[in-house]
């Protein structure tokens, strides 16, 4: 099928789309990824892509949890304008297969941050590019990331991800010439199997050395695994790290026995080597902003940046316009939110009152939400709607939770895990479950949307606790 005969006949999508020539269908028109390298968008790109939003789309941006953008409601139609107008910023790849693989998830405060390890931009940047460029790389499954982490303030401690490179100081790893990258693969900083250190300069060819030892042995599995926990499950770290050995600093990781190994973060926290080898979270599992923020400092004036956040991590092309006005530059992060470099001084009373949330402790940010009726089509209650009205009823009970949970499906789009209060929705009524996923037993099942938010507001602490 041609790239035109794509844009044209656009298939009828449930997941995040292969690439941007095949936008999944939603319930307002098609959804389109804007894929910024590093996480880094300069506010003229930024300005541009909200013109671009309300010409060719209904006006709504989401964020995503893999630091991407996403242009909502566009026309059929307009999708190859709109595709021509994104590739000339440089925000879409050539063809379909170099976009899907271009899953690279980078620290967002990367060249703000003063405590970091390392200014990982370059790094995350060159490996972007190689995914693009390298053809034997575009056979990776479309959502095999890649994640490279300096540390500091805005960790990537927590995110989970195929291969990992964690900037640490180099006497971490026994090293007396600069930082290097612990690589880890399959999960979060403490739950990867850990591989062994590399040096910055080596990254990106230990990357697609990793990227052709996942293709080549994942072949010889009678169920070849789409993720690296799996293949690192099925076969064992030490078969990928003797494919690899003569890319890595310190050729094996014994030394880790030994010690703890502190936090990239650099917060005080050590996981002893025991605690390297868990399984990562299910794939695919999420949580809102607020349930894992890196620090309590991310949101709210900072010396080099402003942390800006929306209910759902959604806002509309208009409010992307007004705050590229406020900086030269826009970090989007993994937490559904944005940074404004370098802000303009009254930055946070503007962002305020465009109805940015700048307090981490935000009741707000407890809430996580698929788009439901008002932009899923097979959605049939308002989900955003119905949980800012929990928030407005049980305040309270939020500050004492992690997370509500709204689903316009038992899928689970937008958190297929489980929270402390779940609402699945089914033709136009609620079930709640506490602490379950979408679809988990009920507490209360066929509730009117107004009977839901009084049950939810109804709900004490210690019964919540009782079901723990």
């Amino acid at each position: 099928m041609s790239a035109i005969t794509q844009l044209r006949n656009p298939p009828r999508r449930r997941g995040m789309c292969p690439g941007v020539l095949a936008p999944m269908e939603v319930g307002d028109g098609l959804l389109v990824r804007v894929r910024v390298p590093a996480g880094v968008l300069p506010a003229a790109s930024a300005k541009r892509i909200a013109e671009l939003g309300r010409r060719y789309g209904n006006g709504l941006v989401d964020l995503s949890h893999r630091g991407n953008l996403q242009l909502r409601g566009v026309a059929v139609l307009d999708m190859a304008a709109l595709i021509a107008e994104l590739r000339a910023l440089g925000y879409v790849s050539e063809d379909a297969e170099s976009e899907a693989v271009r899953n690279v998830l980078t620290s967002p405060t990367a060249g703000l941050d003063g405590t970091a390890v390392l200014d990982v931009r370059p790094y995350a940047l060159a490996l972007d590019a190689r995914l693009a460029a390298d053809r034997d790389l575009h056979r990776l499954p479309p959502k095999f990331g890649w994640l490279v982490d300096g540390g500091g303030q805005a960790t990537l401690f927590d995110s989970s991800t195929d291969v990992r490179f964690d900037a640490v100081a180099g006497a971490v790893a026994g090293a007396v010439d600069g930082p290097l990258f612990r690589v880890g693969l399959g999960g979060t900083f403490e739950g990867a199997a850990l591989l062994g250190h590399c040096r910055p300069d080596d990254l990106v060819e230990l990357a697609a050395a990793l990227a052709r030892t996942f293709l080549e042995l994942r072949q010889t599995l009678a169920e070849p695994p789409r993720r690296m926990a799996g293949l690192v499950k099925a076969l064992g770290v030490e078969v990928l790290r003797e494919r690899v050995t003569g890319l890595l600093s310190c050729l094996h990781p014994s030394h880790a026995a030994h010690g703890s190994l502190p936090s990239p973060a650099g917060q005080g926290r050590e996981f002893s080597s025991t605690q390297i080898s868990s399984p990562p979270p299910p794939s695919g599992g999420g949580s809102g902003w607020g349930q894992t923020p890196p620090t309590q400092h991310f949101l709210g004036p900072q010396p080099s940046w402003l942390g800006v956040a929306f209910p759902f991590g959604r806002l509309d092309c208009d409010r992307l316009e007004a705050l590229a006005a406020l900086t030269h530059e826009i970090r989007i992060t993994p937490w559904r939110a944005l940074l404004l470099a370098a802000p303009q001084d009254d930055a946070a009373e503007k962002a305020t009152a465009l109805g940015g949330i700048l307090d981490h402790h935000d009741i707000r940010l407890k809430l996580t939400a698929c788009s439901g009726v008002t932009g899923c089509d097979v959605g049939t209650t308002d989900t955003h709607a119905d949980g800012l009205a929990i928030a407005e009823r049980a305040a309270g009970l939020l500050e004492a939770m992690r997370m509500v949970h709204v689903s316009g499906c038992a899928k689970g789009c937008a958190h297929p895990g489980a929270a402390d209060v779940t609402l699945t929705a089914r033709e136009g009524v609620y079930d709640v479950a506490l602490n379950a996923a979408p679809g988990g037993t009920p507490w209360r099942s066929g509730l009117t949307p107004s009977e839901a938010i009084n049950a939810v507001a109804d709900l004490s602490v210690e019964e919540l606790s009782r079901v723990r």
